[in-house]
């Protein structure tokens, strides 16, 4: 009498169970067989049950915290049974229960408004999803999966050991400000690149580097890449770029998932554009690294001068296209360098930038 069958999602992965599900007097009891074949049972606790209002025939309820656990049933009997079973709880609201009630005709006409408007969300929504959802992403997770995808777009790349050694030890000396544990890789390449991967990973082309006249300048482009870490730049595009595979992906809870699709996608990091709000928010960070450090921000106008100069069509520079670079975020750097005090003479900085200029001549 109070046994149906559903399905159940455990909200670690996107496979469901075939379950079996008993209605007890305090809690829901679940039994399943998980991919081993062992049979498994999961006990929800009535009042921590929530349901998931629909339009549809499917009963939909989940439970826990993200990413939740998710149960499904087609069973008609379902509500008035938890109605006799739990007289005191209310599952269902009577306006959501009548729309089971309507023609087929109208709950098709329903469902392709409804099916309209989440097209509408789900395109000018996007950017919107993609922050709040690497907001809501666990930072432990995403140092995580940053490590996964490093490992897995590293392998396309010479990884100059000498060079890493040095700009790490070069980054030692700056306080990046950031919880992030940062570690930087120098590639050989002759693009003028560098990109951030999610949670601290930094892959910088040597071919940038050999455009730089000062420690500053590296300095600057350092402190750029870190900011795009400790705002979650990255984490944001790759969800929007990834948005019809992530967007399943959160209405499942399925963070497994999640991780899986960014990490089989690891060699996109290297042409995922920021958008002028990101770069801003980057810059302002970057400087204000600099002024706390008392480096000089006039690196910044050197860097963004010499990328400039040495192409006069900023959009043909690999590193101007990911990252644009635009007269106003020129300006602003002319501007806070102008109006800076308290710069400080770093000599330790400077003898590790020589050790990196050497290691360039070898």
């Amino acid at each position: 009498m109070y046994n149906f069958n559903v399905r159940y999602y455990d909200g670690r992965l996107s496979i469901a169970h075939d379950a079996t599900l008993t209605l007890m007097p305090d809690h829901w009891l679940i039994h399943y067989r998980d991919p081993s074949g062992e049979l498994t049972s999961v006990r929800w606790a009535v009042p921590g049950i929530v349901t998931d209002e629909n339009f549809s025939s499917l009963f939909i309820f989940r439970f826990g915290e993200f990413p939740q656990q998710t149960l499904e049933c087609k069973d008609d009997s379902l509500p008035a049974t938890l109605r006799q079973r739990y007289p005191e709880r209310i599952f269902f609201k009577k306006g959501i229960t009548r729309v089971f009630k309507w023609s087929n005709g109208a709950i098709a006409g329903l469902a392709l408004v409804l099916l309209t408007l989440l097209g509408l969300g789900y395109w000018f929504g996007l950017p919107w999803l993609a922050g709040a959802a690497a907001s809501r992403f666990p930072v432990r997770t995403e140092v995580s999966m940053g490590n996964t995808m490093y490992e897995n777009m590293i392998q396309a790349y010479d990884v100059d050991q000498r060079l890493t050694a040095a700009t790490n030890d070069f980054a030692k000396s700056i306080d990046f400000k950031t919880p992030y544990p940062i570690s930087i890789t120098v590639v050989k390449k002759d693009e003028v690149n560098a990109f951030a991967l999610p949670g601290g990973h930094i892959v910088v082309f040597d071919g940038i580097i050999r455009k730089m006249k000062t420690k500053e300048e590296f300095a600057a482009l350092l402190a750029h890449e870190v900011s795009h870490v400790h705002y979650r730049h990255s984490l944001r595009n790759i969800f929007r770029s990834l948005g019809g595979y992530l967007f399943l992906s959160l209405l499942l809870n399925d963070i497994n998932g999640i991780v899986t699709v960014l990490a089989d996608n690891s060699n996109m990091l290297a042409n995922l554009t920021y958008s002028r709000e990101l770069e801003t928010e980057a810059d302002q960070k970057a400087m204000a690294i600099f002024q706390a450090d008392g480096l000089d921000l006039k690196g910044f106008v050197d860097l963004f001068t010499v990328l400039k100069s040495e192409h006069g069509d900023m959009g043909s520079l690999k590193l101007l296209s990911t990252h644009p670079l635009t007269e106003e975020r020129l300006r602003a750097a002319e501007e806070m360098a102008e109006g800076q005090n308290g710069v400080k003479e770093d000599d330790e900085l400077e003898i590790k930038w020589h050790t990196i200029e050497k290691t360039l001549n070898k």
